[in-house]
């Protein structure tokens, strides 16, 4: 939303004392059940296993997830269809999306001129959309855009896909073809059908990875996000996905925000903990922001995809190494998506029809 906030945690990574929310919840559970196995003489076993069970789906794993979050995804992974399919229809001007989910878009195609680096082209781009999501807060209602950075043998297109009763911002062409062939159907209206496995989806062409990426805040201060993403591989698409927030609600949240870190650190306080430099800054990011806000600039959920493709498996896993190594160089975490595959590539669709 603004330079001066900075890059620090996502709201959705929020923790009290480093725990969250499930988290507490199996861990209260799991201790109440091993304490009544130990308190009562006459006590089951099942309760030890189910307080054990619980406790051990509370625990951590690398990626940030829990045990019981990964047991959940393979149990839905398992139970559910191996195929899915992704329907695109056109309609004056606007394309509907069908795929666990129904979207409807207009596109547009960034109008490219030179090097936008050495014009200053990609400055005045970016304040053109900040302005534009800024228009958006004004609705009542929550609403999304998305940007999609294609990469192709012909060369790179940048589309925006927007809600169809609203105007793009300057420098952009509608392009309905282009918008088509970003939801993976090609230029014309047709279906998709593709072929989930736990690490990748395959359609009738290519073989493909979605990966998210997680958190920014360890980015360096003045180096391009994604930059370094885009030329890891040849055939990558990097997919940044906006949620403006109704201007009412949207100042009702980022006050919400501000009370629930404020409470959590006199609550930190007094049960003993030291409050951290983390913790002030982080207040501090959340009480600027709640401002900001006030001030009518938009507040934003943001969702950023990397979709790579590959005509072979074996390619697929050597860029996928490689964009990995690189997104760990410029500071950023991205999460594989395992047994999440399918969702994940309809939800970084056009106007996100998987959300």
């Amino acid at each position: 939303m603004s330079e001066l906030l900075g890059l620090g945690v996502a709201d959705g990574e929020s923790r009290w004392i480093g725990v969250r929310r499930h988290q507490a919840a199996l861990a209260i559970a799991g201790v109440g059940l091993l304490g009544e196995w130990l308190t009562h003489a006459h006590a089951g076993l099942i309760e030890l296993v189910i307080g054990v069970g619980l406790l051990l789906c509370a625990a951590p794993t690398r990626d940030g997830l829990t045990v019981g979050e990964r047991l959940r995804i393979a149990v839905d992974f398992i139970v559910r269809s191996r195929w899915s399919s992704i329907r695109a229809s056109q309609n004056r001007g606007t394309v509907t999306i069908n795929a666990h989910g129904d979207a409807t878009v207009r596109g547009y195609e960034l109008q490219h001129r030179g090097r936008l680096d050495l014009s200053g082209r990609d400055q005045l781009n970016a304040l053109a959309l900040a302005e534009f999501a800024d228009a958006l807060a004004t609705s009542d209602d929550t609403r999304h855009f998305s940007l999609h950075v294609c990469s192709s043998p012909s060369g790179v297109a940048t589309v925006l896909a927007a809600p169809s009763d609203v105007s793009a911002p300057s420098g952009w062409k509608e392009n309905t073809a282009l918008t088509l062939e970003a939801t993976g159907v090609g230029r014309d209206p047709g279906v998709a059908w593709l072929m989930e496995r736990w690490a990748y989806v395959r359609d009738e062409r290519e073989v493909i990875r979605v990966l998210r990426v997680r958190d920014f805040s360890s980015v360096p201060d003045g180096h391009a996000l994604l930059e370094r993403m885009q030329f890891a591989s040849p055939s990558l698409d990097v997919v940044v996905h906006v949620d403006v927030v109704g201007g009412v609600r949207a100042q009702r949240l980022a006050a919400r925000a501000v009370h629930r870190v404020g409470s959590d650190d006199v609550t930190s306080l007094a049960a003993g903990f030291r409050r951290t430099a983390q913790s002030v800054h982080s207040l501090e990011r959340l009480r600027q922001r709640e401002s900001l806000v006030v001030e009518g600039t938009a507040l934003m959920r943001i969702a950023v995809f990397i979709v790579i493709r590959a005509v072979s498996l074996q390619q697929l896993r050597r860029d996928v190494k490689v964009v990995t190594r690189c997104a760990v160089e410029s500071g950023l975490r991205c999460e594989p998506g395992f047994g999440r595959q399918s969702s994940w590539y309809c939800a970084q669709l056009p106007g996100a029809p998987g959300w």
